[in-house]
C-alpha cells in the first residue's frame, strides 16, 4: 500500500483518525452532561476511580509453589523480568530482607459532589485537548492524503502537536501527584500506605521534542517546496 494519495495509508489514518476525532467528541459531551447532572441530582450511586500510588510490606504474604517444592518465594518490587541472585541461605538471613512493594493502581468510591465535579473536570479539560490535537493530526493527514505534505500551515500544526504532548504529560503527572495526595490524606487501608510520588513519563516528553524537530523539518520542506514552485 502506497504511503500518500487517494486509497492510501495515509488515508486509511485518516478515517482512524476521525473516527477517534467523534469518539472522544462523544465522551466530552458525556462528561459535560455528568457536570450539568451533578448540579441538580445528589451522585448517590456513582463512583469515582482515581489513580492512587502506595506501599506493601512484601512480608505478609508467603507465596509458595507446591508442584514445584517451592516453599520460600518472594516478590520483589521494581521493574518486572528475569534475573538471578546469590542470596545467603543460614538460618539467620533466610532468603534475605524483602523490601516494601511500590504499587500504582486505582482507588474507586462513591464521591462527595466536589469529587465528582473536580474530576468530571479534569476529564473535560484533557478530552478537550486530545479532540485539538486529533483535529490537527486529522488536517495533517488529510494533506498526505492529497498529495501535498509540505504546505506552510503543516508546520505549525505539527509544532502545536508536539507541545500539546509535552503539556499533556506535565498536567497528567501533576494531576496524578494530586489525586494521589488527595489519598494519602483522606483514606486508609489496613496494610498498606498511601503516598504521593511523582509520576513523569520521560519517553513522552522525549517524543514531544522529536516531534518538534519533525515540526522544523517540514517547515524546511516548505520553504523548499515554496522555493522550488517559484523556480519552476
Amino acid at each position: 500500500m502506497k504511503a500518500m494519495g487517494k486509497r492510501s495509508m495515509s488515508s486509511f489514518l485518516t478515517v482512524l483518525l476521525s473516527v477517534g476525532w467523534y469518539a472522544v467528541a462523544l465522551g466530552l459531551v458525556l462528561m459535560v452532561c455528568v457536570v450539568v447532572a451533578s448540579l441538580f441530582i445528589e451522585p448517590s450511586g456513582w463512583k469515582v476511580t482515581i489513580p492512587v500510588s502506595f506501599t506493601v510490606d512484601a512480608r505478609n504474604y508467603r507465596v509458595t509453589a507446591p508442584s514445584l517444592g517451592v516453599e520460600d518465594a518472594q516478590i520483589v518490587g521494581g521493574i518486572s523480568g528475569f534475573g538471578f541472585e546469590s542470596v545467603g541461605t543460614s538460618p539467620s538471613r533466610g532468603l534475605g530482607r524483602a523490601d516494601p512493594l511500590h504499587v500504582r493502581g486505582s482507588l474507586r468510591f462513591p464521591p462527595q459532589r466536589g469529587a465528582l465535579v473536580g474530576n468530571a473536570i479534569v476529564l473535560i479539560v484533557f478530552l478537550s485537548l486530545a479532540l485539538w490535537v486529533l483535529g490537527l493530526l486529522r488536517a495533517v493527514f488529510r494533506t498526505l492524503r492529497d498529495g501535498q505534505p509540505f504546505v506552510p500551515i503543516n508546520a505549525t500544526r505539527i509544532r502545536w502537536i508536539g507541545l500539546a504532548v509535552i503539556v499533556t504529560e506535565v498536567a497528567r503527572s501533576a494531576m496524578v501527584f494530586f489525586e494521589n495526595y488527595y489519598a494519602m490524606t483522606h483514606f486508609t487501608a489496613e496494610g498498606l500506605h498511601f503516598d504521593a510520588r511523582p509520576d513523569v513519563n520521560v519517553f513522552a516528553i522525549i517524543l514531544g521534542l522529536i516531534i518538534l524537530v519533525i515540526a522544523e523539518v517540514f517547515r524546511i520542506g516548505a520553504r523548499l517546496d515554496e522555493d522550488l514552485s517559484l523556480t519552476v
